[in-house]
């Protein structure tokens, strides 16, 4: 239950359905409470286009960032990386398989390992339904020609990830891993490994450079939208991270 008013909160909270449910109460409200209701579809609308700008979204993600490392991480015991979520109803892939920001983190585990040797774990399991996500991320490493050697299918979120992967890295003896994970991922992941007693080292992917400003970075865009939800996403967990109260 407490995971299910989570992703709802955050699903009203993060846009663009908070936006455009303000927007939508500023409208019922406008002849009524003209000044009122044309305020909210501004604080509703204005903002959403502002999320809309590359400019924006570039700048959001660049305020996520805690490290910009790209060398193989040295002295770890093995390299953990996290799901992202997947595909289902699918006609290819026996009906479901990781999705691109998944498949993404798969990669970067693959090069990782192939450049180190080191063991992997994949970490993910089943958030609504279908297969666990560990599974298919394991599926995808062996199209990259890596054997995983541990795999986490039980975790729901970023916590879940960190909690039960370092109950399966203790008992192999390891508590120094590289975590691989998106650099806008990279600053909570961090942190969850950390209060799970393991020590991670940052193994980032995807790591853009600060844009270079051009006239198409103030030209609206679905993608720049969806950089922007997964930029304020990533704050939005960072302050429910800082707010959970300590564990006994």
């Amino acid at each position: 239950m407490l995971f299910v008013l989570k992703k709802a909160i955050s699903t009203l909270v993060l846009p663009p359905a908070g936006l455009l449910l303000l927007a939508a109460a500023g409208l019922a409200l406008v002849r009524r409470h003209r000044r009122a209701g044309m305020t909210m579809i501004a604080c509703g609308l204005l903002p959403l286009f502002a999320l809309c700008l590359p400019a924006v979204s570039g700048w959001l993600e660049q305020s996520t960032y805690c490290c910009r490392n790209t060398a193989p991480p040295t002295d770890v015991g093995a390299i953990v990386v996290l799901g992202a979520g997947t595909y289902d109803n699918l006609i290819d892939y026996d009906g479901e398989t990781v999705n691109g920001w998944a498949l993404e983190r798969v990669r970067a585990g693959a090069r990782l390992a192939k450049q180190t040797g080191l063991p992997v774990l994949v970490s993910g399991g089943v958030v609504w339904r279908g297969r666990p996500e560990g599974e298919l991320m394991r599926q995808a490493m062996a199209e990259f020609g890596v054997t995983v050697r541990w795999v986490e299918s039980a975790s729901r979120d970023t916590a879940d990830n960190a909690r039960m992967s370092a109950a399966l890295l203790k008992a192999a003896g390891i508590s120094r891993v590289a975590l691989v994970t998106h650099a806008m991922h990279m600053r909570r992941s961090m942190a969850e490994f950390r209060l799970a007693g393991l020590e991670p080292v940052a193994a980032p992917t995807v790591i853009r450079r600060p844009p270079d400003m051009a006239f198409t970075d103030f030209i609206p865009s679905a993608r720049a939208l969806q950089q922007s939800g997964w930029a304020l996403h990533e704050w939005l967990g960072w302050l429910a991270q800082t707010l959970r109260p300590a564990s006994p």
